[in-house]
């Protein structure tokens, strides 16, 4: 299994859909045509480090944003109650990537609503197996004339 943030938000985009009806999911913030209610990923930073036995702990944490249509009377309460959905939904979900799945915790959650958004900032931090390198080189040939200059 490959492990990409635009796999992520597609999971989650499947993982939210029941649990906000009517709402669309976005890949790119500036993307044309979206109509609110919607949410969108943003990665907002990524960290690696080792670990034992050729593995990798990624860090990486993501925003997502909710926009509801600006000019709603209950704009506020909207965004209180997709928080608690979130609240409650984002503790675990699954990556899939075609047939295959794991699950992945959120780590780090907490929300914030400013002038026209609700922001759900949370981390995950999977851990991962860096794809094989190039073929080390196996033998070396030594050419003394060479190496003498003539």
């Amino acid at each position: 299994m490959t492990f990409s943030v635009s796999t992520v938000a597609r999971s989650l985009a499947d993982y939210l859909a029941p649990i906000l009806p009517g709402v669309e999911f976005v890949e790119d913030p500036a993307q044309q045509g979206a109509n609110p209610p919607c949410l969108f990923l943003q990665q907002r930073y990524s960290r690696i480090r080792p670990e034992t036995g050729g593995f990798w702990r990624r860090e990486i944490g993501l925003d997502l944003t909710y926009l509801e249509d600006y000019n709603q009377p209950d704009l506020q309460q909207r965004y209180l109650r997709a928080a608690e959905a979130l609240d409650q939904a984002l503790e675990t979900f699954l990556y899939q990537e075609g047939w295959e799945t794991a699950p992945l915790r959120a780590y780090e959650r907490q929300w914030n609503i400013d002038q026209d958004a609700l922001h759900y900032k949370f981390e995950i931090r999977p851990r991962v197996s860096m794809p094989a390198g190039d073929t080390k080189m196996e033998t070396m040939e030594y050419n003394q004339e060479a190496a003498n200059g003539e």
